[in-house]
């Protein structure tokens, strides 16, 4: 058994939803953008899979505590296309993670690494023995200024508000459609009125 205690980097994101409560979502089949109420146990299982990803991009291994229940799935309202909801994140909320990431784990990391190598090899000199000549590699780190960090733009309040008979909810689609096949949440098929 380790002694070691292992590195925790515990972040708090924010980001927009839009003013009645709705978070964005991008179909990976369609490219058509919905939205789906905010509910938190929803959202950490959404979000679960994008960190995962991005700790898989960047070499850190995230600990989810959510790994073994089962993971939530969406359907697509327009062309049907069922998966995992953190597969329906759109790019933009996706490219924020990745920079947040960057900027609150990654960069201190590769800071930390390059400033114990600099310590390291502080120093030159030179040394001789017969035969050979050895140097002292003389390695200079300088710190780099964090980027800003990133924020989340405001969600416009756009789409119409559906409300979903077959299990209670509501979800926004896009305005004017009126080929609505399946509820985002359960895959009841639906019909507009």
């Amino acid at each position: 058994m380790s002694n070691e205690a292992e590195d925790v980097v515990r972040c708090q994101l924010t980001f927009n939803v839009d003013r009645d409560g709705f978070f964005r979502r991008t179909c990976p089949s369609c490219g058509r953008d919905f939205k789906t109420q905010v509910n938190e146990a929803d959202l950490v299982a959404s979000l679960q899979p994008a960190f995962r990803q991005i700790g898989l991009e960047i070499g850190a291994e995230l600990s989810g505590e959510r790994e073994e229940e089962a993971q939530e799935h969406l359907y697509c309202p327009y062309c049907e296309h069922y998966a995992e909801s953190g597969d329906m994140l759109t790019q933009t909320l996706v490219s924020y993670f990745e920079r947040y990431a960057m900027r609150e784990y990654v960069l201190p990391v590769v800071n930390k690494m390059f400033s114990n190598a600099a310590d390291a090899f502080g120093g030159i000199g030179r040394g001789s023995s017969k035969g050979s000549i050895s140097f002292e590699i003389i390695f200079e780190h300088h710190r780099s200024v964090l980027p800003p960090r990133p924020i989340s733009g405001p969600e416009p309040p756009d789409m119409t508000i559906v409300e979903l008979l077959c299990c209670g909810k509501r979800a926004k689609i896009l305005d004017g459609w009126h080929d609505l096949r399946l509820c985002p949440y359960c895959g009841t098929r639906v019909l507009l009125q």
